[in-house]
């Protein structure tokens, strides 16, 4: 791979110029309301968790709850996003070495990504499923602020059964011991927001049902409760898979950092659910 994936959404999801989305990540962990605001500290414990994909003055200061709980040394992210079109493989990694952001490029791990790609025989290479995919894509300014220099796996994910995602997952947690055994600090990441479009009520009520699924370390029981009760959960299935690959590191705790919706940035009737959670060894 020789080629670099440019940008789908910048100058829509979030600024399309360096200055900009610089001033608006400082906003998000540092002087939102519902951001971290400087106060926390980075958690040697996590090894993984979940994070919101909304444009950044909507999701941007829930998800920096995760980030600000980050430790620098991260140099290898297992990217988990959601291909909301569903255009591409059920499970995709990237065809491209690079991914642009307006604070410069991403380096895609390609070793990571051939080794996963010889353990599972439905995860392929497809630029559908990423090409004008933001959930992905939007994590990389935040890791680019927080990290500085690292690597990044990106998987899209869509129509995978509960066996796929646990396959996948146990894929990922060997992937993540073969990057340690090599001293690269590792982090596997889903991209995910809650309910969407309904009342802040009904979003309280559905997204704390899912929630306590992804906080009891239970991605089939997520799985069951989304289908059940029809939360419109769009990245519960890389949610699941980053579930399945930390109980296979042997994940001890989760921890819900932040839960808020996109009413709280914005007064309106109908909003979106997002949360940041972290999971420890």
């Amino acid at each position: 791979m020789t080629s670099t994936r440019p940008t789908a959404v910048a100058g829509s999801f979030y600024p399309a110029t360096a200055r900009a989305l610089t001033a608006l990540l400082d906003d998000c962990f540092l002087t939102s309301p519902l951001g971290p605001r400087g106060t926390t500290q980075p958690n040697p414990a996590i090894i993984a968790g979940m994070v919101p994909h909304a444009g950044p003055i909507y999701s941007g200061p829930c998800a920096a709850h995760l980030y600000a709980s980050l430790e620098s040394s991260f140099q290898r992210i297992i990217l988990l996003g959601v291909d909301h079109r569903a255009t591409g493989a059920k499970a995709a990694l990237s065809p491209w070495s690079r991914w642009r952001t307006p604070l410069g490029e991403v380096a895609v791990d390609d070793e990571l990504s051939s080794y996963l790609q010889s353990r599972v025989k439905f995860l392929r290479r497809d630029e559908h499923a990423h090409a004008k995919e933001h959930s992905i894509e939007i994590q990389l300014p935040f890791l680019q602020r927080v990290l500085g220099d690292f690597q990044v796996v990106p998987i899209s994910h869509s129509h995978l059964s509960v066996e796929e995602c646990a396959e996948l997952g146990t894929a990922i947690a060997e992937a993540y011991d073969t990057a340690s055994a090599k001293n690269l600090k590792t982090l596997i990441l889903a991209s995910s927001d809650l309910s969407h479009y309904l009342s802040p009520r009904e979003t309280e009520q559905l997204d704390q049902m899912a929630l306590e699924r992804v906080l009891a370390l239970d991605p089939a029981g997520l799985i069951e409760i989304v289908e059940e009760k029809n939360i419109t959960m769009c990245g519960v299935l890389p949610t699941a898979v980053m579930l399945y690959a930390a109980n296979s590191l042997g994940a001890k705790h989760a921890h819900l950092l932040k839960h808020c919706h996109s009413g709280d940035v914005t007064a309106m009737q109908e909003v979106v659910g997002y949360a940041s959670v972290a999971i420890e060894m």
